[in-house]
């Protein structure tokens, strides 16, 4: 793996969490593939042109706060980032948690696929309450 593509899927990671810690749903989906996805523990696998603008609905504000990027030793197309989600839902305020996201890049440097990886025991019900009310 070359440095020029460490660089790639960390320049890649760091421009994610900026723009979701700012709520730039249009922007979040620009790095993403056409065909990209969102694995969620709690929904499953998702477009992910379909699981932003949802979770921006169900949201009253978030703050993302980065605290590690991992790169992959054997893969220069996957990266995680580890970091604090302090959120607050439209239904409720569901307890804030840490929160891995594995991010896996097609050959364009677009996110094809990632993964959340969190607890979801303290946020399920807040969560349901929040789609519920959207839907």
């Amino acid at each position: 793996m070359t440095s020029g593509e460490v660089t790639q899927v960390s320049e890649t990671v760091e421009h994610y969490v900026r723009l979701l810690d700012a709520g730039d749903v249009p922007g979040v989906l620009r790095l993403f593939a056409e065909e990209g996805v969102v694995s969620s523990p709690m929904q499953g696998k998702i477009p992910a042109r379909e699981f932003y603008p949802e979770l921006a609905a169900t949201l009253q504000r978030a703050e993302i706060t980065a605290q590690e990027v991992f790169v992959s030793t054997t893969d220069p197309h996957r990266a995680a980032v580890r970091f604090r989600y302090d959120w607050t839902a439209a239904a409720d305020n569901p307890p804030n948690f840490d929160c891995i996201d594995v991010i896996t890049l097609d050959a364009d440097g677009l996110i094809s696929e990632l993964r959340f990886v969190y607890d979801t025991h303290p946020l399920r019900v807040a969560w349901q309450d929040a789609l519920d009310r959207l839907r």
